[in-house]
């Protein structure tokens, strides 16, 4: 007697499989030595990059050297580059159906058992079965595909999409490193404004306290200025601490140690603005900047490329109306025994789908509405963009004379403080008004610092608006 096997059956197996899944997945699982260890090495080196940086760059960071930096280090950029990178391989993938296939084939056949009817020379193979040996080799090369052709002229189409994107996701980059520098600098110059209200402040305040203790200024007086250097320290605090969130925002996008401590450059916002032309640009008719951004946005040359590129989707659903020659040849060896037959041979063959149910129409279909809705919405991207530079442009008029107006408004203040203290010094006015003038002064020293760098990046938003680098002549650029 056979001893019967009990054999697992597929329920149970597929059980075990995944109980084993489950395991491996759970030995392999991150613990907390992992996530330390990742922790501490990503700490330290951006800690060391960012040391080693400020070691070789000594001194504030520039806007030239943020937007450098951010090019090469900045991670907003990796979709876009995969992308680039992707197409491409799209693109060799669609020219590799114009290449010749070659295949190499061997197969042995063994069988056995018996054969009646045979020639007398095979008559050997009746008791004893036969032995199929065969190799080839096989060459094809498409003659006439006109799919593979549509289909490499849009993956050119792609890659020149995805270049076009990737040049305007770097514009915007720099658009947001330099909005980031923007707030340092800003935060910066409001810690240095403080800090020399501060110091005034202290200064009339021990000046008032003396007066006070001769009787020649009112307790309410030397309130009033204990009261203002209370708010000046309290602005200082809240300006360092700006100053501090912004240096990290601006470290984030640079790929800094947020932590790390250095200092912007401010001026450089200033003189990137005027190496461009950019202040220039609120002169400039709304109707030439609108025709420069139609000729320069990348977005919009991404837009005219993808318009083509369904043009190209139509002509790929008509070419499947269209039949396909394919010539091929090759050798061939088959062996059977003692006989055997080696040689070449060539093919030429057409293959014409006559109907399949009407599928290659519905494409047709399909792709005409697509390039009509593309076509609309191209049209709409370029109504954005005018809406866009327009909006740019007003904001950067505006800003211009709100900058004129603060500077008029700190001078004017500067002069009425210095005349009040003379006429306090001479007796002709009281401490009071020299307090209000004082306030008046601080806070027109803090409009213009605000209103001087808001025009600065004004004219940087209205360039990327117009699809132009932050540097660079604009009129050059223009005419490429």
């Amino acid at each position: 007697m056979f001893k019967r096997e009990k054999v697992p059956s597929t329920a149970s197996t597929a059980k075990r499989g995944f109980l084993a899944a489950l395991l491996l997945v759970g030995g392999c699982a991150t613990t907390e030595a992992d996530r330390e260890a990742a922790a501490r090495e990503m700490q330290v080196r951006l800690v060391r990059e960012t040391a080693d940086w400020l070691a070789a760059h000594p001194g504030p960071l520039t806007l030239t050297n943020a937007l450098a930096l951010a090019r090469t280090r900045s991670l907003k950029l990796t979709q876009q580059e995969l992308e680039v990178q992707l197409a491409k391989v799209d693109r060799a993938t669609a020219f590799s159906a114009f290449l010749p296939n070659v295949e190499l084939a061997y197969g042995r056949t063994w069988a056995r058992g018996r054969a009646s009817g045979l020639p007398l020379k095979l008559g050997t193979l009746r008791a004893s079965g036969a032995d199929f040996e065969s190799a080839g080799l096989l060459i094809s090369q498409p003659v006439f595909t006109p799919v593979a052709w549509t289909l490499f002229a849009e993956s050119l189409y792609g890659v020149r999409i995805k270049d076009f994107i990737r040049a305007r996701a770097r514009q915007l980059l720099d658009v947001q490193v330099a909005v980031r520098f923007y707030q340092a600098a800003v935060a910066a110059r409001m810690v240095t404004a403080y800090e020399l209200q501060l110091k005034s402040g202290e200064a009339l305040t021990n000046r008032v306290t003396r007066l006070a203790s001769e009787g020649y200024a009112l307790a309410a007086e030397r309130a009033r200025a204990e009261a203002r250097v209370a708010a000046d320290a309290y602005g200082l605090l809240q300006a360092q601490h700006a100053r501090t969130k912004a240096r990290q925002e601006l470290a984030d996008i640079l790929r800094f140690w947020p932590l790390a401590d250095f200092e912007v450059d401010g001026d450089s916002i200033l003189s990137a603005v005027a190496a461009s032309d950019g202040g220039a640009a609120s002169e400039t008719p709304l109707e030439e900047l609108v025709w420069t951004a139609l000729l320069n946005r990348k977005d919009l040359r991404a837009a005219d490329e993808t318009l083509a590129l369904r043009k190209a989707q139509v002509i790929e659903a008509l070419a499947g109306f269209l039949p396909n020659v394919i010539a091929g040849g090759g050798g061939a060896s088959l062996t059977l025994e003692d006989v055997a037959l080696r040689g070449w041979a060539g093919s030429l063959a057409g293959v014409w789908s006559v109907f399949g149910g009407f599928r290659t129409v519905q494409q047709y279909r399909a792709a005409r509405a697509t390039r009509e809705a593309e076509f609309r919405l191209n049209e709409d991207r370029m109504l954005a963009v005018v809406l866009s530079v327009a909006d740019c442009w007003r904001s950067l008029r505006e800003s211009k004379l709100r900058a004129t107006v603060a500077a008029k408004g700190a001078e004017a203040a500067t002069l009425d403080h210095a005349e009040a203290v003379r006429r306090f010094d001479d007796g002709r006015e009281t401490l009071s008004t020299v307090l209000d003038k004082v306030a008046v002064r601080d806070e027109a020293e803090v409009n213009l610092v605000r209103a001087r760098y808001a025009a600065a990046l004004s004219a940087i938003m209205l360039r990327q608006a117009v699809g132009l680098d932050i540097f660079g002549d604009r009129k050059k650029e223009g005419a490429k």
